[in-house]
């Protein structure tokens, strides 16, 4: 691609993807917050694809889909108002966090502006792209499917524990309250 079509995709793309980042913290609704990262990093995934970084890219979509998905399912399940009809207002200490966020931003730009960036890009064939292609693929995998297992078990473990009869199943011990459903 052009660096005239890169900067075409790019330059939009990222003021949707800030656009989008923005509404998350001005929404009154957790689930339409996580629509709304979703939106947002999977717009941050299609810049990655846009500068020729497609395994990132890829990945990018692939992972913050699920994830998001699965934050909004808990989100749902969990939350007393997650679809924020009571006007629940999710920002707190709003003067602070506008200046940490402001401080912050202006010191990433900074960096940005001032840092002294490489004009040549690697070749798939370099050897540092292929040693991380097989640390992560080799020895490292036992470690992803161990957390991945682990999460599993967690999200499982959630949605049992949320159900109905909570952790004792149908009827609580003797002398435990037996929850929001007294009257049975």
């Amino acid at each position: 691609m052009s660096d005239l079509g890169i900067a075409l995709v790019f330059w939009p793309t990222a003021a949707l993807m800030l656009v989008t980042g923005l509404y998350v913290f001005i929404t009154s609704s957790m689930a339409r917050a996580g629509l709304l990262l979703l939106a947002s990093l999977g717009v941050e995934g299609l810049i990655f694809i846009a500068l020729a970084s497609e395994f990132l890219g890829f990945l990018q979509l692939l992972m913050m889909s699920g994830e998001m998905v699965i934050m909004v399912f808990f989100m749902v399940m969990f939350m007393p108002d997650p679809g924020g009809l009571m006007g629940m207002d999710m920002t707190h200490d709003k003067r602070r966090s506008a200046a940490v966020a402001a401080a912050i931003a202006v010191a990433l730009a900074v960096v940005a502006v001032l840092t002294d960036w490489p004009a040549r890009a690697v070749g798939n064939d370099a050897p540092d792209v292929r040693a991380i292609g097989f640390e992560v693929m080799g020895r490292s995998m036992i470690t992803f499917l161990f957390a991945a297992m682990t999460i599993l078990f967690a999200m499982v473990g959630g949605v049992l524990l949320a159900k109905a009869g909570g952790r004792y199943g149908i009827g609580a011990p003797r002398g435990e309250p037996r929850g929001p459903r007294s009257d049975d």
